[in-house]
């Protein structure tokens, strides 16, 4: 088998199955028929996932998830590949530019999630590197796939989360689970927090 048409499908796959970053190539080109194939795993990861969401959860969005897929390989590429031009960032790691909605984060969150440590890691190896501004702006706009992890978070917007009862439920949910004091200071997770909690509020969660 052709490791150059397997190796991102194969990245993505294992990140998603076993937590682990496996590279077969340096930077190559994602043919459509490995995008085709990736779109149907994570599909099949998403409805594998929601079905211990709250409530009813959003379609898949094919897009958001692919996108999520493609910046995640790449940003491990550059990880790992440290010989990369300025000129190479914009096209390697684009913005989202679909429709912005509870189905785009939840499935973009399917591959978005391990991209604070990606960062972490980048920071640990050279601060100063041109692409941690770029991801981290991706993960502001895709904040519940930052929840827990040091992120500028005075940026970020809770629109969709408040209109959408799945995500809002599932955005709680992480912070509490991860105890991420950061992000329960705006008015609005403060207000949903005292309405999950209720007068417990001090049992569950002391620090707030």
């Amino acid at each position: 088998m052709d490791k150059t048409k397997t190796s991102f499908l194969d990245t993505i796959y294992h990140l998603r199955t076993i937590e682990q970053v496996i590279l077969y190539d340096k930077l190559i080109t994602i043919s459509k028929e490995e995008e085709t194939d990736t779109v149907s795993f994570l599909e099949a990861e998403y409805e594998r996932e929601i079905l211990e969401y709250p409530g009813i959860a959003p379609k898949f969005n094919t897009a958001a998830g692919l996108w999520a897929s493609k910046t995640v390989y790449f940003a491990v590429q550059l990880l790992l590949h440290r010989a990369h031009k300025i000129s190479d960032l914009a096209l390697l790691l684009p913005d989202y530019n679909g429709k912005m909605d509870a189905s785009a984060i939840l499935s973009a969150d399917l591959c978005l999630r391990f991209l604070p440590q990606i960062i972490a890691e980048m920071k640990r190896i050279d601060p100063e590197d041109l692409v941690i501004p770029i991801l981290e702006k991706h993960l502001i706009q895709f904040h519940y796939s930052a929840i827990g992890f040091e992120i500028d978070t005075e940026k970020m917007n809770y629109d969709i989360v408040s209109v959408d009862d799945c995500l809002r439920q599932l955005y709680i949910d992480r912070i509490v689970h991860r105890k991420a004091v950061k992000f329960a200071q705006s008015d609005f997770i403060k207000k949903q927090l005292e309405i999950g909690f209720g007068d417990y509020k001090k049992i569950f969660w002391a620090q707030l």
